[in-house]
């Protein structure tokens, strides 16, 4: 497993700083090791007191993680200091995997950084693969008064290769990459003010740089990762609210680099489709699998889906146990019959039956067929019959396939497609027409 090493201060409430990395990167499936900057007193109310660590310690923390881990990515957090800022500067002079995330003033307003540290952190961007200012940082280190997106674009070009965060603007975030400008607008906005993010922003950022991705790609998984993370919030104490970056949990540590891989294409949908406000409105009674199979999987233990359910509390979306290899039958027979007929429909997931919803799904002309339960053979596995039934009507495999319940079973509607990613996306389409 690679590692990858946060150089940031302590947060005593766990909503930010190492505590935050060290989450990121432990849900991207990597070793996060850390050099510990400052320690903070701080809670959901704000940050009471700031303690700076010797910059002889830093120093000695660098040097023994260095030495010994070979972190495949390296991200910085609050450095607070212009001295601290020069002895990590100096350590990382020829390290390329740098991103630098330049914390000045936290979510609740209190400074994290030294007003004459400006200058030295410059000098450390400018060594950085990638930097992720917000809008305030953005403009102090340009010099540019940002109130657009071109602005942010301006801005981004004049500090060098970053991204520029919009939260405080306009939801949308703009990279600057090798003389390319790139926009990622955000799916779903939360305007409450949620504690952390920029943390983890950069954090999900390094983590895909350290499994290789191109910086617009890393840039992109991490805008889904934090996305999803914010519509997750959660509020721990009488203050701000936290990103849930914790997300589903793995249940185990699989062998294997391509059975990890659909792990985290699975749970980034899931996490995207309790992120989404409508999601609840597609919830059956029974709750919500989705299911994503290995290539050429024959078997139940080769296809990956949660080992309890999705569930509706109120109006929201909340998984419930784990993502596993064998974690659902159902849909799991779903797809293996699928991909009998198809190799490459290797997901499904399940949502409620109602008039409504099949007239929305022709209204987006997604491929539909029916089966009947009452006509089910005895001795026959309703999710590999009814699907092989509906597959046949259609001569190939469609993208809905439902029926309308019968004696104690209810009325289900099953969407099958390439990825979890892509089933999802069909799903939140959905149920953005109900």
């Amino acid at each position: 497993m690679d590692s990858v090493l946060t150089i940031a201060g302590s947060d005593s409430s766990g909503g930010a700083g190492i505590q935050q990395d060290l989450k990121v990167f432990s849900r991207f499936r990597l070793h996060g090791a850390s050099v510990i900057t400052a320690i903070t007193a701080q809670n959901t109310q704000g940050v009471q007191k700031v303690h700076p660590l010797p910059e002889n310690i830093i120093s000695a923390q660098l040097d023994s993680v260095l030495s010994d881990l070979k972190p495949a990515a390296i991200k910085t957090g609050m450095l607070f200091s212009s001295g601290i800022i020069s002895v990590v500067r100096e350590k990382l002079m020829d390290y390329r995997n740098l991103v630098v995330d330049p914390v000045m003033v936290s979510t609740s307003g209190d400074r994290l950084l030294d007003e004459n540290a400006i200058e030295e952190l410059k000098g450390l961007i400018s060594i950085a693969k990638l930097s992720t200012p917000n809008i305030h940082e953005a403009g102090i280190l340009s010099g540019i008064e940002i109130k657009s997106i071109e602005d942010m674009e301006n801005a981004a070009m004049k500090i060098g290769n970053c991204v520029v965060k919009g939260g405080h603007l306009n939801y949308t975030d703009i990279l600057h990459w090798n003389g390319e400008i790139f926009h990622f607008p955000a799916r779903d906005v939360v305007r409450a003010k949620i504690h952390g993010t920029g943390c983890a922003f950069s954090a999900a950022i390094a983590a895909g740089i350290a499994k290789d991705l191109d910086v617009p790609d890393s840039v992109e998984r991490a805008k889904e990762f934090i996305t999803s993370a914010i519509g997750r919030n959660f509020q721990p104490g009488s203050g701000l609210r936290f990103a849930d970056t914790g997300g589903i949990k793995l249940s185990r540590t699989v062998e294997g680099e391509e059975e990890n891989k659909l792990l985290s294409i699975l749970g980034d949908a899931v996490g995207r489709f309790v992120s989404n406000p409508d999601s609840y409105k597609v919830m059956p009674e029974v709750g919500i699998n989705i299911a994503m199979a290995l290539p050429n999987a024959k078997r139940l233990d080769r296809v990956a889906g949660i080992t309890g359910r999705v569930v509706k509390d109120n109006d929201q979306a909340v998984p419930v146990g784990f993502i596993d290899f064998g974690g659902t039958s159902h849909i799991g027979r779903v797809v293996l019959t699928a991909m009998k007929f198809d190799a490459e429909k290797r997901a499904a997931m399940n949502i409620k039956f109602s008039n409504k919803i099949i007239s929305v799904c022709k209204e987006l002309n997604l491929s539909m067929a029916e089966f009947e339960r009452d006509k089910q053979p005895k001795d026959t596995k309703t999710m590999e019959w009814g699907t092989s039934q509906a597959i046949e009507k259609l001569s190939r495999v469609p993208e809905i396939v439902y029926d309308r319940g019968g004696k104690g079973k209810e009325a289900m509607i099953r969407i099958i497609g390439n990825s979890a990613k892509e089933v999802v996306e069909r799903v939140i389409r959905i149920s953005k027409e109900l």
